[in-house]
């Protein structure tokens, strides 16, 4: 099976609702959401994300489209209150998503390690260097 089939197919086929736990030096620990639901009859997977923690409240919403490009690639398209618009990550390696274009050098990791389960991570850098592993959420599937 090819990652492409991997990521999207495995989503498709696991709907539903995740919680978990998350952490990291730019978010600290916070507690997590996730809604994966299939749209257009199968041909695109939103995820609907959003990060909780007791000092501040709601700190991430995130609205994200995964669909497959003009190219065959796998895209997310993500709209959330702390990127211009909407930004197109576009898949670089088997669940790791690089964004196209934006203020600054950004990218996602989806991967799914076990059937029900999903770790979802924001990678950045505020300057030039490479980014690293900003904020990650654990989930499972809860129903």
């Amino acid at each position: 099976m090819r990652a492409k089939e991997d990521v999207f197919g495995r989503l498709a086929s696991a709907t539903g609702v995740y919680r978990g736990r998350g952490d990291g030096p730019e978010s600290g620990p916070f507690v997590a959401r996730m809604a994966v639901a299939t749209v257009v009859r199968g041909r695109a997977v939103t995820l609907d994300y959003e990060a909780t923690n007791d000092r501040n409240g709601l700190q991430h919403v995130e609205h994200t489209v995964l669909v497959a490009g003009e190219g065959g690639r796998l895209e997310l398209h993500v709209a959330c209150l702390e990127l211009p618009g909407v930004v197109r990550f576009t898949e670089t390696g088997p669940g790791e998503f690089t964004a196209y274009e934006g203020p600054l050098v950004a990218r996602i990791v989806l991967q799914l390690p076990q059937p029900g389960a999903i770790s979802y991570a924001w990678w950045w850098s505020r300057d030039e260097s490479d980014p690293r592993e900003q904020s990650r959420a654990d989930l499972r599937r809860t129903h």
